[in-house]
């Protein structure tokens, strides 16, 4: 049985064939198997970007820098380019754009947009 063929991926026959599997986030199990992207596509890129954006530093025991600082009770403005550098030096795939936003409603309250773009691999 090759690797497609295996149940514990989730590959339609009908979709792209992946080479290089990836768990897709966030971690789903259906009757066919784990939902998976490519390697090194955006949508590998921006899982990390996302997975590094929800990890605080020092919840991983095995990797205890990885993650972003706990920034909820840091004074505002938060500096997005403190934010991108964070997860740019953890993700060096990813070319961000971090924005930072204050809530109209509830000035306690800094809404954070991290838009994510992969660079271009070089051809022939």
């Amino acid at each position: 049985m090759s690797e497609i063929d295996s149940p514990i991926f989730n590959i339609p026959y009908t979709e792209n064939v992946i080479d290089v599997p990836h768990f897709d986030l966030p971690f789903r199990l259906g009757k066919t198997g784990a939902n998976v992207v490519e390697q090194d596509s955006l949508d590998d890129v921006a899982n990390c970007v996302v997975a590094i954006a929800s990890t605080h530093v020092g919840w991983r025991e095995e990797v205890p820098t990885f993650g972003v600082p706990d920034y909820a009770l840091h004074m505002q403005p938060l500096h997005p380019e403190d934010i991108n550098s964070v997860i740019s030096d953890q993700e060096p795939r990813a070319v961000l754009i971090v924005n930072e936003r204050m809530d109209m409603a509830d000035t306690l309250v800094d809404h954070i947009n991290i838009g994510v773009s992969t660079y271009a691999k070089g051809g022939a």
